[in-house]
């Protein structure tokens, strides 16, 4: 019921000011009021997409080919010798070229002043090393002839 009185309520309050009049006598809202104002399609565009009413400056640019033969454009003549000149419309975008930053020169890293190895240990810790090399190498040895014996491998 609740619901009902709500739905009426709203349809009145939307028909109400065609009905009621205002204080010339006339109602205060009309079906005329209700129609758009428009004269031509470009109304209906934002002021950033309406076409622009005055004729552009045609755009120069100038483009030649590279000798990769790729064609380049610029808008700047002394960037190739014999570009030739192009009129562009003046209702077109353009962008600045990309201009990659200047070339850095590389820098080699400095060499360590020395290099850590066989000179930089003492003889009591070289003789300490090579022990433990040799009892690496006996230990992978007896590994070995262990694996071969048990897959029955023989060389």
């Amino acid at each position: 019921m609740l619901l009902k009185l709500m739905v009426v309520i709203v349809i009145l309050a939307c028909a109400g000011p065609f009905f009621i009049k205002g204080p010339d006598g006339q109602p205060l809202m009309t079906l005329d009021d209700l129609k758009p104002d428009i004269t031509s399609p470009a109304d209906l565009l934002p002021d950033a997409l309406a076409p622009d009413p005055a004729p552009a400056e045609p755009t120069r640019v100038y483009k030649w080919q590279d000798e990769n033969g790729v064609w380049q454009f610029s808008n700047n003549p002394a960037d190739a010798r014999g570009a030739e000149e192009v009129a562009l419309d003046g209702h077109i975008n353009t962008m600045e070229a990309f201009k990659p930053p200047p070339k850095q020169s590389a820098v080699k890293p400095s060499a360590p002043s020395s290099i850590p190895g066989v000179a930089t240990v003492s003889s009591s810790q070289a003789a300490e090393l090579m022990n433990t090399v040799t009892n690496l190498q006996e230990t992978i040895d007896a590994r070995k002839a262990d694996l071969d014996a048990t897959t029955g491998v023989k060389r």
